[in-house]
Protein backbone atom coordinates (compact mmCIF):
# COMPACT_ATOMS: atom_id res chain seq x y z
CA UNK A 1 0.00 0.00 0.00
CA UNK A 2 2.82 2.43 0.86
CA UNK A 3 4.60 1.62 -2.41
CA UNK A 4 1.43 2.40 -4.39
CA UNK A 5 1.08 5.76 -2.65
CA UNK A 6 4.74 6.49 -3.39
CA UNK A 7 4.22 5.73 -7.10
CA UNK A 8 1.16 7.98 -7.25
CA UNK A 9 3.02 10.86 -5.59
CA UNK A 10 5.97 10.30 -7.96
CA UNK A 11 3.58 10.41 -10.94
CA UNK A 12 2.18 13.78 -9.91
CA UNK A 13 5.63 15.21 -9.18
CA UNK A 14 6.79 14.03 -12.60
CA UNK A 15 3.71 15.59 -14.18
CA UNK A 16 4.35 18.93 -12.47
CA UNK A 17 7.99 18.95 -13.62
CA UNK A 18 7.03 17.96 -17.17
CA UNK A 19 4.36 20.65 -17.41
CA UNK A 20 6.76 23.32 -16.18
CA UNK A 21 9.42 22.38 -18.71
CA UNK A 22 7.15 21.70 -21.68
CA UNK A 23 4.77 24.65 -21.70
CA UNK A 24 1.72 22.77 -20.37
CA UNK A 25 1.73 20.05 -23.06
CA UNK A 26 2.27 16.43 -22.15
CA UNK A 27 4.12 14.49 -24.87
CA UNK A 28 5.97 11.22 -25.07
CA UNK A 29 4.81 7.64 -24.70
CA UNK A 30 5.61 7.40 -21.00
CA UNK A 31 3.93 10.70 -20.16
CA UNK A 32 0.79 9.52 -21.99
CA UNK A 33 0.10 7.21 -19.05
CA UNK A 34 -0.42 10.25 -16.84
CA UNK A 35 -3.51 11.18 -18.88
CA UNK A 36 -5.30 8.23 -17.29
CA UNK A 37 -5.61 10.32 -14.12
CA UNK A 38 -7.33 13.21 -15.88
CA UNK A 39 -10.36 13.41 -18.15
CA UNK A 40 -10.23 15.42 -21.35
CA UNK A 41 -11.22 18.89 -20.13
CA UNK A 42 -11.55 20.51 -23.54
CA UNK A 43 -15.31 20.90 -23.16
CA UNK A 44 -14.60 23.92 -20.94
CA UNK A 45 -13.22 25.82 -23.95
CA UNK A 46 -16.66 26.11 -25.55
CA UNK A 47 -18.96 24.05 -27.65
CA UNK A 48 -17.54 22.56 -30.79
CA UNK A 49 -17.63 19.44 -32.87
CA UNK A 50 -17.67 16.18 -30.92
CA UNK A 51 -15.57 13.25 -32.15
CA UNK A 52 -17.46 9.97 -32.60
CA UNK A 53 -16.23 6.50 -33.47
CA UNK A 54 -17.77 4.50 -36.34
CA UNK A 55 -16.92 0.98 -37.52
CA UNK A 56 -17.64 -1.29 -40.45
CA UNK A 57 -16.67 -4.87 -41.24
CA UNK A 58 -15.79 -6.91 -44.30
CA UNK A 59 -17.03 -10.49 -44.62
CA UNK A 60 -15.30 -13.49 -46.19
CA UNK A 61 -16.81 -12.60 -49.60
CA UNK A 62 -15.15 -9.15 -49.54
CA UNK A 63 -18.36 -7.18 -49.02
CA UNK A 64 -18.21 -4.20 -46.65
CA UNK A 65 -21.06 -3.47 -44.26
CA UNK A 66 -22.58 -0.08 -43.58
CA UNK A 67 -20.93 2.21 -41.03
CA UNK A 68 -22.22 1.89 -37.45
CA UNK A 69 -21.62 4.22 -34.48
CA UNK A 70 -19.85 2.68 -31.49
CA UNK A 71 -21.28 4.99 -28.86
CA UNK A 72 -24.92 3.98 -28.38
CA UNK A 73 -27.07 5.77 -25.85
CA UNK A 74 -27.58 3.66 -22.75
CA UNK A 75 -30.98 3.75 -21.02
CA UNK A 76 -30.87 5.55 -17.69
CA UNK A 77 -32.36 4.11 -14.55
CA UNK A 78 -32.86 5.59 -11.10
CA UNK A 79 -30.97 2.70 -9.51
CA UNK A 80 -27.87 3.73 -11.47
CA UNK A 81 -27.79 7.27 -10.13
CA UNK A 82 -24.89 6.63 -7.73
CA UNK A 83 -23.31 3.49 -9.17
CA UNK A 84 -23.25 3.01 -12.91
CA UNK A 85 -20.17 1.10 -14.08
CA UNK A 86 -21.52 0.47 -17.61
CA UNK A 87 -22.01 4.18 -18.27
CA UNK A 88 -18.62 4.97 -16.72
CA UNK A 89 -17.02 2.50 -19.13
CA UNK A 90 -18.89 4.07 -22.06
CA UNK A 91 -17.70 7.52 -21.00
CA UNK A 92 -14.11 6.32 -20.69
CA UNK A 93 -14.33 4.91 -24.22
CA UNK A 94 -15.65 8.24 -25.50
CA UNK A 95 -12.88 10.04 -23.60
CA UNK A 96 -10.39 7.80 -25.40
CA UNK A 97 -11.85 8.83 -28.78
CA UNK A 98 -11.57 12.48 -27.71
CA UNK A 99 -7.91 11.97 -26.76
CA UNK A 100 -7.30 10.47 -30.22
CA UNK A 101 -8.94 13.51 -31.84
CA UNK A 102 -6.65 15.77 -29.78
CA UNK A 103 -3.60 13.71 -30.79
CA UNK A 104 -4.60 13.96 -34.46
CA UNK A 105 -4.89 17.73 -34.11
CA UNK A 106 -1.52 18.01 -32.33
CA UNK A 107 0.32 15.58 -34.65
CA UNK A 108 3.29 16.97 -36.53
CA UNK A 109 3.10 17.04 -40.32
CA UNK A 110 5.56 14.15 -40.63
CA UNK A 111 4.04 12.19 -37.70
CA UNK A 112 2.35 8.80 -37.90
CA UNK A 113 -0.89 8.63 -35.93
CA UNK A 114 -0.74 4.82 -35.93
CA UNK A 115 2.23 5.06 -33.55
CA UNK A 116 0.19 6.96 -30.93
CA UNK A 117 -1.08 5.04 -27.96
CA UNK A 118 -4.53 6.60 -28.32
CA UNK A 119 -4.79 5.31 -31.92
CA UNK A 120 -3.83 1.80 -30.85
CA UNK A 121 -6.37 1.80 -28.01
CA UNK A 122 -9.17 3.10 -30.24
CA UNK A 123 -8.26 0.40 -32.80
CA UNK A 124 -8.68 -2.20 -30.04
CA UNK A 125 -12.01 -0.68 -29.06
CA UNK A 126 -13.18 -0.79 -32.69
CA UNK A 127 -12.04 -4.41 -33.02
CA UNK A 128 -13.95 -5.30 -29.87
CA UNK A 129 -17.06 -3.57 -31.23
CA UNK A 130 -16.89 -5.55 -34.49
CA UNK A 131 -16.40 -8.79 -32.59
CA UNK A 132 -19.56 -8.25 -30.54
CA UNK A 133 -18.27 -6.49 -27.42
CA UNK A 134 -20.71 -5.04 -24.86
CA UNK A 135 -21.06 -2.47 -22.11
CA UNK A 136 -22.80 -4.58 -19.48
CA UNK A 137 -25.77 -5.96 -21.46
CA UNK A 138 -25.68 -3.25 -24.16
CA UNK A 139 -23.74 -4.10 -27.34
CA UNK A 140 -21.11 -1.60 -28.51
CA UNK A 141 -22.77 -1.61 -31.95
CA UNK A 142 -26.54 -1.71 -32.16
CA UNK A 143 -27.91 -4.05 -34.85
CA UNK A 144 -24.70 -4.70 -36.81
CA UNK A 145 -25.22 -5.75 -40.42
CA UNK A 146 -22.18 -8.01 -40.62
CA UNK A 147 -21.84 -11.75 -40.44
CA UNK A 148 -18.55 -13.62 -40.19
CA UNK A 149 -16.29 -10.54 -40.38
CA UNK A 150 -12.65 -10.99 -41.38
CA UNK A 151 -11.46 -7.37 -41.50
CA UNK A 152 -12.67 -4.07 -40.09
CA UNK A 153 -12.19 -0.35 -40.47
CA UNK A 154 -12.84 2.47 -38.07
CA UNK A 155 -13.44 6.13 -38.61
CA UNK A 156 -13.43 9.13 -36.29
CA UNK A 157 -15.97 11.72 -37.36
CA UNK A 158 -16.53 15.17 -35.94
CA UNK A 159 -20.21 15.59 -35.18
CA UNK A 160 -21.26 19.21 -35.75
CA UNK A 161 -24.48 20.26 -34.06
CA UNK A 162 -26.96 21.71 -36.53
CA UNK A 163 -25.31 20.23 -39.63
CA UNK A 164 -26.57 17.32 -41.66
CA UNK A 165 -23.16 15.81 -42.44
CA UNK A 166 -20.20 15.00 -40.24
CA UNK A 167 -16.55 15.78 -40.95
CA UNK A 168 -14.18 12.84 -41.32
CA UNK A 169 -11.17 13.28 -39.04
CA UNK A 170 -9.54 9.86 -39.47
CA UNK A 171 -10.11 6.77 -41.60
CA UNK A 172 -8.11 3.71 -40.62
CA UNK A 173 -6.80 1.22 -43.15
CA UNK A 174 -8.57 -2.14 -43.35
CA UNK A 175 -7.33 -4.11 -40.33
CA UNK A 176 -7.49 -7.89 -39.88
CA UNK A 177 -9.54 -9.38 -37.06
Amino acid sequence: MELTALFIVAYFVLLAVALRKRQRKVHGPWLFLLRAFFPNWQFFHGLGPAPRLWVRAQNTHGTWSLWHPVYPRLPRQTSQLLHNPALNLALSHQNLVEHLATDIHDLADDGDIAQCVSYQLVARLARDAVQGGCWAATPLVKDPSWTDPTRFQFEVRLLHLGRESDEQLLLSPALPL
